[in-house]
């Protein structure tokens, strides 16, 4: 199980929160906020020590103790505890043999709520992760974690996202890294890591043999920071996932990235390097990594600036690649040849299941290209081009392509000025009995009634297609539209009452 990477970006996926997944969980969504009990607040009267807790929240501590020693995942993401509240119910992690996964996340926990719970862990055998995510956790705090993991045999999961770490934690957690070897994951997206502490870092990967994946998006580590990453990746023969998204690494960190990577005896499966300035120019090297290389097969370049020469590098050696099966490759100006390059290239690739194109203005002739290969030539299930600047010339082409691919499962045209032409277009398509294609998103597409009716016929005439979720929100669609589509897919229900679908307005 892993731990959400707060906000890593990734082009179609997105962002997401610091919360630890929940399985078999306990949380307490009413519970009170800490608060102090209340009494005289002049400046005479404040007390000098910590605040106390109020009787109301203790009570509420005291139940959640008693279900931390039943549940085997517990949600106390924010829930305002503070080093006090933190403190108090630290006691319950003591001798603990149930719980395995506790999110303490955005709890306002600090120095001496990090050392309580240190303290307790210490004699608990039964932690497994941990999420201190969103916390003001700073240098001091990290430095007191560190240290208690230096220890420690059972965590193998640790999110520290967003929790205002620096390069001195950064060192610190170095440090651990060195002599640890219990840790499989560790997350420091978005804290204020700069290239003194990604060097401590990268000095620590090339003595770790254990931690898998690291995850150090929406920091500071730029070019040379990567380069040093490099260094320490080519010794480390444990890290299978890198997410190193948003960190200005540019041309200058990618091109030390790829050789390291490529010449490492342990090889990445997951690579994330979005949003970082990569421009044209990386394009061989990237192609050079990928082009042999068998085990990488998730693959972001999201909102980078490659443009159609990058894009056209890289498309040459997904000829020969044979394990990437997701790539985004979103946001990074390719127009027309640049696509035309990627769809030859699908052409002969084997394994590649999902490709992210969204926000790349490929136009109508680059969809002309992707449409003839996904016609018959390709085994991709998933198609994102949303906001890619098809219109409806576009439509026509994919809309032919869909009446005869048996692969496709998910097609995103977001943001393509379709209109009801192109929505007609891929209505009719609809039409034919398509056994594969299950989620369609024509969301901001200046679509009108005429292509709402449309896909309404269109669902009354397969009343035993695949679709499941038809997306048509933020277009110009009235009350007309919605209830002609609305009456079309209860028709269908009435029809076969085992068919699912759903339309999102």
């Amino acid at each position: 199980v892993q731990m959400s990477d707060d906000g890593a970006a990734g082009g179609g996926g997105g962002g997401a929160e610091d919360n630890v997944p929940m399985g078999n969980k306990v949380s307490f969504p009413g519970m009170p906020v800490f608060l102090p009990e209340e009494e005289d607040s002049s400046p005479a009267a404040l007390p000098l020590g910590p605040r106390k807790i109020s009787r109301e929240f203790k009570r509420a501590l005291r139940d959640m103790m008693g279900e931390m020693r039943r549940f085997s995942t517990v949600d106390l993401h924010g829930r305002s505890l503070g080093d006090e509240g933190a403190t108090y119910i630290s006691e319950a992690l003591a001798f603990n043999d149930c719980a395995t996964c506790i999110d303490f996340g955005a709890n306002g926990i600090g120095e001496v709520g990090v050392a309580a719970i240190c303290e307790a862990l210490k004699n608990n055998k039964a932690l497994e992760m941990l999420s201190l995510a969103s916390n003001n956790l700073g240098d001091a705090a990290t430095t007191v974690l560190a240290e208690y993991l230096k220890g420690d045999t059972t965590i193998t999961t640790l999110n520290l996202n967003s929790s205002s770490i620096g390069d001195e934690g950064a060192v610190a957690l170095a440090e651990m890294l060195k002599v640890n070897t219990t840790l499989t994951a560790l997350e420091l997206n978005n804290n204020n890591i700069d290239y003194e502490g990604t060097c401590a870092l990268a000095k620590a990967l090339a003595v770790n043999s254990t931690l898998e994946t690291f995850s150090i998006s929406g920091n500071y580590v730029g070019g040379m920071g990567a380069s040093a990453l490099a260094n320490g990746l080519r010794q480390n023969t444990g890290v299978k996932g890198l997410q190193l998204n948003g960190n200005d690494i540019g041309n200058l960190g990618i091109e030390p990235l790829c050789k390291a990577l490529s010449e490492r005896t342990t090889k990445l499966t997951n690579l994330d390097v979005g949003n970082n300035g990569i421009g044209f120019e990386a394009g061989p090297h990237i192609a050079a990594y990928i082009k042999d290389d068998t085990c990488l097969t998730h693959l972001n370049l999201y909102m980078n600036e490659l443009c159609d020469l990058g894009a056209i590098d890289i498309a040459k050696a997904l000829k020969d690649n044979g394990a990437i099966e997701t790539l985004d490759i979103g946001g990074n100006n390719i127009l027309g040849p640049g696509a035309e390059s990627l769809a030859s290239a699908l052409r002969e690739n084997k394994p590649l299941r999902t490709l992210e194109l969204g926000y790349n203005p490929i136009g109508a002739k680059g969809a002309l290209a992707l449409a003839d290969t996904v016609k018959f030539h390709s085994k991709i299930t998933t198609l994102r081009m949303g906001w890619c600047k098809i219109t409806k010339d576009g439509a026509y082409y994919l809309a032919d392509a869909i009446k005869y691919n048996e692969h496709i499962t998910t097609l995103d045209l977001r943001g393509n000025e379709l209109g009801d032409e192109g929505c007609a277009a891929l209505a009719q398509s609809l039409q034919v009995v398509n056994e594969n294609l299950i989620s369609l998103d024509l969301g901001y597409n200046e679509i009108k009634d005429n292509g709402a009716f449309a896909l309404a016929q269109a669902i009354k005439n397969n009343a035993n297609g695949s679709i499941q979720s038809i997306s048509v929100n933020n277009n110009y669609i009235t009350k007309f539209g919605e209830v002609a589509l609305t009456e079309a897919v209860e028709l269908v229900q009435e029809l076969n009452a085992d068919r699912n679908l759903y339309i999102q307005f």
